[in-house]
């Protein structure tokens, strides 16, 4: 989803390399989810954008303490990391991203008198209700988590970002930015919005839930176990996290998937079109467990340079996440 169609159009003629930034809060361990946003920032990068990736820090803090603040430096030095090895092993030309981390610039004067004049200008309500899919505020909420979209708001005009990236769960936090922003002089944002890769169990895939995600550090027999596992009913495309990863991420890097089965259940096959893989899986033609075996292949293939690559920095691991 673009908001608006119009005026990216109109940015893209009007300037040659504009700025895109995407944000992400240095919580718990990255999960394959990513993926569909590091495809997403490489449709940037090819697009001639020059690419902020924002490593929010504080924000991580902010919302109810996900990450302490003792951790916030090493956690963001394994984000980094990451997903610069999740770059490199979909062989993404990097050469115009640059990674900013949150505290280096978001106590700067400019930055904090912009936040304080925001909050003059919204509710405790209003301002609930933009972040409600991002941060978790529980029945009696921290004042961090008001802080928290007001300060994402402010990351756009600081990081001279003309568009904002995200998962869709941020649509309403960037609603809210693109009412407030021109209140204090500043150009309202470009927005542009990916899908959320649904979870094991069907809900969104969570950083913070084990059960719902594949960690991109998880070794060959644990992915082929979760995908096993995960919600895939026979015909059913509502929140099933496998086709999702099919459509969002396979198809549009890999433009096929094979399906090797025994020729009794139909034997061995290319898809080349997602909807047609779409339709046999619809029509029962295309079974769960020939589905899983195949998409568990295709993720064991990718995540393997990245296993290879962090087998030699489990100390940053274990300062990052310790017991």
């Amino acid at each position: 989803e673009i908001i608006t169609e119009e005026e990216l159009k109109k940015l893209l003629e009007e300037k040659k390399s504009p700025n895109a930034y995407w944000g992400t809060a240095t919580t718990g361990k990255i999960h394959i989810g990513y993926f569909i946003p590091i495809l997403k920032i490489a449709d940037f990068l090819k697009a001639g954008f020059k690419f902020k990736i924002l490593l929010a820090d504080l924000h991580a803090h902010l919302d109810n303490q996900k990450s302490p603040w003792s951790l916030l430096n090493a956690r963001s030095i394994y984000y980094q990391e990451i997903i610069q090895a999740m770059f490199d092993a979909l062989k993404i030309d990097t050469s115009k991203l640059i990674y900013v981390r949150g505290s280096d610039f978001q106590t700067e004067r400019d930055y904090v008198l912009d936040v304080l004049r925001m909050s003059t200008l919204t509710t405790l309500a209003r301002t609930r209700r933009a972040a409600a899919e991002v941060v978790r505020f529980g029945n009696e909420p921290k004042m961090g988590g008001f802080f928290y979209p007001l300060m994402q708001t402010e990351d756009i005009p600081a990081l001279e970002a003309d568009v904002a990236y995200s998962g869709v769960d941020q649509r309403q936090i960037y609603a809210l930015s693109r009412e407030l922003l021109p209140q204090i002089s500043h150009k309202k944002p470009i927005c542009v919005f990916t899908p959320m890769l649904p979870g094991l169990t069907g809900a969104k895939m969570s950083a913070s839930d084990e059960k719902s995600k594949i960690d991109l550090l998880d070794d060959e027999k644990t992915v082929e176990k979760k995908i096993n596992s995960a919600y895939c009913k026979e015909g059913e495309l509502n929140e099933n996290g496998v086709i999702a990863f099919v459509e969002y991420f396979l198809f549009p890097f890999k433009k096929e998937l094979k399906i090797e089965r025994p020729k009794k259940f139909g034997g061995d096959k290319l898809y080349k079109d997602f909807n047609e893989l779409k339709k046999d899986f619809i029509n029962k033609k295309l079974h769960p467990a020939d589905l899983k075996k195949s998409v568990s292949l295709e993720l064991n293939k990718i995540l393997e340079p990245i296993r290879k690559r962090f087998d030699k920095r489990k100390d940053l691991l274990k300062e990052a996440y310790p017991k």
